[in-house]
């Protein structure tokens, strides 16, 4: 006697052994908290998105330093206004209070109270080595 299963059905013992083992594999796997292991989630940002988060702007924004494409999140403010901010501020030399915005074509009190908390007049801070100069 050579033994007790033929070739054959070793081979399918074999098989069965290892679906079963791969099955435990799937349920061990399957009650992990995909939230306590790094990067077995993918990411659901897309590169767009990650690129429009780094350029979007640091709320308040400071009047001072603000670009167009910053000055244009504001609520009200859009292209056209954005650059008449601009040209207001260089015609100032900078703002000294949020009310110097009221100057410019299409800014009322109702638009200025709406941004009001997104901006900030703050002075520009220069490193301690510039002011000596």
């Amino acid at each position: 006697m050579k033994g007790i299963f033929t070739r054959d059905e070793r081979g399918v013992i074999v098989f069965l052994v290892i679906a079963v083992l791969v099955g435990v594999i799937v349920l061990a796997v399957g009650r992990v908290d995909p939230s306590r292991v790094e990067g077995l989630l993918p990411s659901t940002a897309t590169v767009e998105e990650e690129v429009a988060e780094s350029l979007a702007p640091v709320w308040p924004l400071n009047l001072n330093t603000a670009g167009e494409t910053e000055l244009v999140e504001l609520p009200g403010i859009g292209p056209v206004r954005a650059g008449a901010i601009i040209e207001l501020r260089q015609t100032l030399g900078r703002f000294s209070d949020p009310e110097d915005l009221l100057k410019v074509k299409g800014i009322g009190r109702r638009t200025l109270e709406r941004m009001r908390p997104m901006i900030t007049v703050d002075e520009i801070l220069l490193p301690l080595e510039a002011e000596g100069e």
